[in-house]
């Protein structure tokens, strides 16, 4: 009788250890959060003219190219964000957690081609446009180029993602293009210049246009190993990136006038 009411006793204390257990374990956990978000470019925004010449150095298939050098300008923005404000929250920091968050970002936006000295505000809606832009590519000096701007079809995106993880800051990377520079062919080295064009939008917590445009970087047609790519063209473009972050984070002081 004893050993059965012992059995009994285990058998109901075993539920309020188990939830016990799992309510210490999950206060443990922390959320996650990052005072910037970065948001990689869908997919089927990468534009790439150099994929075959990658492929014969390096075999990779084309999902291996655009996962690559998606991923790597995501590590990089984040590298070069935190100078300017941290922590910086990227997709890639749990993809598990963040997959349906991400998903849910990108049925909550659009794009549009905007012109690089006017882009306009990224809650005004535009009809989605898609596929490959011959002649679109936008270049950060050149006013009269447009470039790919992110559109906000609905309202509740950012308050969701402010409140979820108390982020202040988003950086939309648009998409990322790698071309060959027309006329730039030099008979001394046999060789012509490409160009990655990476188009970004930046706004804030309450929807506010903070920069958009397109930031570039070039490099050798003798170079098609991808991580020499990245090294040399990937850096600079984040840290042209962050630096209009850092302008509205941290705005110097007007000068004094004598």
């Amino acid at each position: 009788m004893i050993f059965r009411i012992k059995i009994l006793f285990l058998i109901l204390l075993f539920p309020l250890l188990t939830n016990a257990q799992e309510g210490t374990r999950n206060a443990g956990k922390k959320e996650l959060s990052g005072n910037v978000m970065v948001v990689p470019f869908e997919p089927k925004l990468y534009m790439s003219e150099i994929d075959q010449k990658i492929n014969q150095q390096t075999k990779w298939s084309f999902d291996q190219m655009r996962e690559f050098f998606r991923h790597q300008l995501d590590s990089q923005l984040k590298l070069k964000l935190q100078g300017v404000d941290s922590p910086v929250l990227t997709f890639y920091t749990d993809s598990v957690k963040t997959s349906k968050d991400l998903e849910f970002v990108y049925k909550s936006t659009t794009v549009s081609f905007d012109m690089v000295d006017r882009p306009t505000a990224p809650t005004v809606e535009n009809k989605k446009q898609s596929g490959i832009k011959n002649g679109q590519i936008a270049v950060e000096q050149s006013s009269d180029k447009k470039f790919t701007n992110v559109k906000l079809n609905n309202k509740e995106l950012i308050p969701f993602l402010n409140k979820k993880y108390n982020t202040h800051y988003f950086v939309f990377v648009n998409e990322l293009d790698i071309k060959t520079v027309e006329g730039s062919y030099d008979l001394s080295s046999d060789s012509f210049q490409r160009e990655v064009t990476v188009h970004y939008t930046i706004i804030d917590e309450n929807s506010k246009l903070i920069s958009a445009g397109a930031a570039t970087a070039r490099f050798s047609s003798k170079i098609n190993d991808p991580k020499k790519i990245v090294s040399l063209t990937f850096s600079p473009i984040a840290a042209y990136i962050a630096a209009k972050l850092d302008a509205v984070v941290h705005p110097k002081p007007a000068a004094s006038q004598k």
